[in-house]
């Protein structure tokens, strides 16, 4: 390359570097402007059909088509929203009318046996659970003789895993031992993915209900535990009634 030629490539360099600078003190400009004036398409709407934005084809579309694109895209995510929010609140209400209802039969019951009978129909239909158990505890051989399955002694040593929680009256969702679920499922145990354990409290530990989950997901460590914990309190003051019988 001769002596010349590099000059000239040295002076087109030096011309578009001035250029890109000159065109960026403009947009600093003109961005400032704006800035300053953002009621200036009001006032100006005239530049609405001339400005353009590149859209996310490639084509060049005017600042008021991309404006209309973005508000639906907007509303949208707006209406998606309200949906989901609509489908929490029915959620919320079915959930209240089953504990409402759960209520009433359990001012009907007449005995703890119908109690259990009550809640176990109800949790396994409105919570969708596939198994629901109850356990009791007593200290009377007689009483766990005749309903085994149902009452256990409160002596017995599988109910140290559930210690902590009985301590601090605890709803727990989610994933437990290996040791609570054989306690509370036996066979099933092993085909359970997630459990929801509600303690049954009224003045003194009465007992457990169990719901278990084959899916994975259907009782998870974020889930609220309000519904739970309330049913277990309405539960817990009905049998506290009736074993005191």
């Amino acid at each position: 390359m001769s002596e010349t030629e590099t000059i000239n490539e040295d002076s087109n360099n030096d011309e578009a570097s001035t250029s890109q600078e000159q065109q960026l003190a403009t947009d600093l400009q003109l961005i400032s402007l704006l800035r300053e004036n953002p009621d200036i398409l009001n006032r100006h709407a005239e530049l609405l059909a001339v400005l353009e934005v590149p859209h996310q084809s490639g084509d060049a579309v005017s600042l008021i088509e991309r404006q209309v694109a973005v508000l639906r895209e907007k509303i949208q995510t707006q209406d998606n929203r309200l949906c989901e929010l609509m489908d929490v609140a029915r959620d919320n209400e079915r959930l209240a009318n089953a504990r409402h209802n759960l209520a009433l039969s359990l001012f009907a019951a007449r005995d703890h046996d119908e109690v259990v009978s009550i809640v176990l129909d109800v949790l396994s239909h409105e919570l969708a659970a596939d198994h629901a158990v109850i356990k009791l505890f007593s200290d009377e051989e007689e009483t766990i003789h005749q309903s085994a399955g149902l009452f256990v002694d409160v002596a017995d040593d599988s109910l140290k895993a559930f210690k902590t929680m009985l301590e601090q009256k605890n709803t727990v969702c989610g994933k437990s031992t290996s040791e609570q679920k054989s306690f509370l499922f036996g066979d099933s145990a092993d085909s359970i993915a997630s459990v929801a354990i509600i303690p049954l409290i009224a003045g003194a530990n009465l007992g457990l209900i169990g719901l278990g989950a084959n899916d994975a997901e259907r009782f998870n460590a974020s889930m609220g535990t309000d519904f739970l914990s309330q049913i277990g309190d309405l539960v817990s003051a009905s049998l506290a009634v009736h074993l005191e019988k």
